[in-house]
């Protein structure tokens, strides 16, 4: 082949490709250049220097990386990013130095492919063969020419680098045997067909693998077209192809985002919605439908989605809608809502909603964002504000409480250790039923237990010379809080004066509880034998009060004291509206497998005695 057909083949087949050339001088002042450069002309760039024409963030890069070349006369290559008009590009530079006969570098020969687009024809390009050949080899792309057979006729310098190849390696070669796809016999198989088809007239493109140097793979956009002559014959193949690596990359890391995102959203149970605030239209996906109680179906629009939000809190959605539209405002769309009342929503329902305007001109033009079912957080925080009211009501209770314990107390008059012991006794009892029902988070406490807590002290005399009958049922906090002081009343009057103060006496504790009879109610009675003779107190302490007056006040109740001269005896009723429930038989299994221990701010008191 000739050198004139050589060029002309070459010529031709850069039409197939995006490409600028130029030519500087040793000063960077342009000889030459095949297109324009940034929207400037040729005629207005020949003579004039980068800094002259081009924007100084793009003059400053290829003056130094030129410089570079000029000093050392090594080639340079380098990619950068621009617009050019209204349109974002990206371009890959080569350059190389130029010599005189002496070998000394007198200029610059470069350059740029568009990597946006591998389908715009290099045009007007009439320079020697040998301009035309350090150009195509200046080109960060793959360029070869094949005849019919599929063997390479002409191929250019940057896939012959990128695998360490030489043109001696390849020019004479069969495109598909060659070491650049050898890592495929589907590829190879592939390519046999294209070339086959390409021969008939048909210009195919698609992305292939290709192994360059050190087994790395990249990827290409590969296009293989026919090239043909005055007449309309194929007189060759043109095969092209742009890496394309990072874009792959770049897609499959968007795809994960995608999936992560996804699985994210559906592990939160997070619906994804979408406001075009020009047109009205609602978009929602099919968890925001779900949250909604909306078929997939169904249309979705501003008066349907205010129509499901609970007419009290209405307001407030556009109030949060109105202040992310507001461009003076940070476009955050930020907003908690009930749902209406509807029959396909048994319950009270909230959606968080979270979202950002997007805006253009000044002005919001979208809303995307996302709503999620908070119902049990609300929930939740409403228990909390409940039981914080609760404990506070009930510490107040509990400190009038112990409050009046200590004044009365005190008027029993005696010394400040003897004080000291009578109130800390009663504090342990007060505490003793407080963790218990504590334990019950505040529903209730077992009355075998509170029994159990409050003649801990005797538990050997259990089953000897106290004898305790009686169902298990469930007391509500107050009673058990009563009748849990009268307890320890009764059990240390015993120990100090009554049957447990000697060596024969016995105590008998009862309660019947019978929830069908026509006035259902709880009797307690507790009955004193074989102590010391018992007579009247002559004067009413704290005790007195409380086993007289203070449970039967508290309770509803009937409370009867008997200061019979053969033993003390208490007995006492209270309606049933005081039992929270019997205690069921897995309840009383498991407390009995665990005993119970109260510990309170007066130090632990064993609670180790069975019932």
């Amino acid at each position: 082949m000739t050198g004139e057909t050589r060029a002309g083949f070459l010529e031709r087949a850069l039409g197939v490709v995006r490409v600028n050339m130029f030519a500087q001088d040793s000063n960077r002042r342009y000889l030459w250049t095949s297109n324009a450069i940034m929207g400037v002309e040729p005629n207005d760039i020949l003579g004039r220097t980068e800094a002259d024409f081009l924007p100084p963030e793009i003059a400053s890069r290829a003056i130094a990386e030129k410089e570079i070349v000029l000093a050392t006369g090594e080639p340079r290559q380098w990619t950068l990013e621009s617009r050019c008009d209204g349109e974002s590009k990206i371009f890959q530079l080569r350059v190389e130095a130029t010599r005189d006969e002496q070998g000394r570098i007198n200029g610059l020969i470069g350059g740029a492919i568009d990597l946006t687009s591998d389908k715009q024809a290099v045009d007007n390009l009439r320079a020697s063969e040998r301009v035309l050949r350090d150009v195509i080899d200046h080109l960060f792309a793959f360029v070869g020419v094949l005849d019919l057979d599929g063997r390479i006729i002409e191929a250019n310098r940057a896939p012959l680098e990128a695998t360490g190849l030489t043109r001696e390696d390849v020019i004479g070669r069969i495109f598909w045997e060659c070491s650049w796809w050898s890592n495929s016999p589907a590829v190879q198989e592939r390519l046999k067909d294209t070339i086959k088809r390409v021969r008939s007239g048909e210009t195919l493109r698609y992305d292939v693998q290709m192994q360059v140097a050190n087994g790395r793979v990249i990827t290409l956009d590969f296009q293989l077209a026919p090239l043909v002559d005055e007449t309309g014959r194929i007189v060759r193949l043109v095969a092209s192809g742009t890496d394309i690596t990072w874009r792959k990359n770049a897609e499959r890391e968007l795809q994960t985002a995608l999936v992560r995102t996804e699985l994210a959203l559906e592990a939160g149970k997070t619906g994804v919605w979408e406001h075009d605030l020009a047109t009205g239209e609602l978009v929602w996906d099919a968890r925001m439908r779900h949250l909604f109680g909306l078929s997939t179906e169904a249309p979705v629009t501003v008066e349907l989605f205010e129509s499901l939000v609970h007419r009290e809190d209405l307001l407030k959605t556009r109030e949060a809608a109105d202040a992310a539209t507001d461009p003076a405002g940070d476009g955050e769309y930020d907003v908690e809502y009930r749902l209406a009342d509807r029959g396909n929503i048994p319950h009270e329902r909230w959606i968080a909603a979270r979202g950002r305007s997007i805006f253009e001109h000044g002005r919001a033009i979208r809303m995307i964002g996302i709503g999620r079912d908070v119902t049990e957080r609300k929930q939740r925080e409403a228990h909390v504000h409940m039981l914080m009211r609760e404990i506070a009501h009930r510490s107040k209770n509990l400190l009038a409480v112990i409050q009046a314990m200590a004044r009365q107390t005190a008027t029993a008059g005696g010394t400040a250790k003897e004080f000291e012991t009578r109130f800390t006794g009663r504090l342990e009892a007060l505490a003793g039923s407080q963790d218990l029902l504590v334990m019950q988070d505040w529903h209730g406490a077992s009355l075998h237990d509170l029994v159990r807590s409050q003649l801990v002290h005797y538990a050997d005399l259990i089953g000897n010379r106290i004898t305790v009958e009686g169902p298990d049922v469930m007391l509500k906090p107050e009673a058990a809080q009563n009748i849990g002081l009268a307890l320890h009343e009764l059990s240390t009057n015993a120990a100090k004066y009554g049957a447990l103060s000697n060596e024969n006496g016995a105590v008998h504790l009862t309660w019947t509880h019978d929830e069908h009879a026509e006035e259902p109610v709880l009797r307690m009675s507790w009955q004193e034998t074989g102590g010391p003779a018992v007579s009247p107190p002559s004067r009413e302490g704290f005790g007195h009060k409380v086993l007289k007056r203070i449970a039967a006040h508290a309770l509803e109740g009937k409370v009867t004291l008997d200061f019979a001269p053969g033993g003390l005896i208490w007995g006492l009723e209270i309606p049933t509206s005081y039992i929270v429930r019997p205690r069921t038989r897995e309840e009383a299994e498991k407390a009995e497998a665990s005993p119970v221990k109260a510990l309170s701010a007066l130090g632990a008191v064993p609670l180790g005695g069975r019932v």
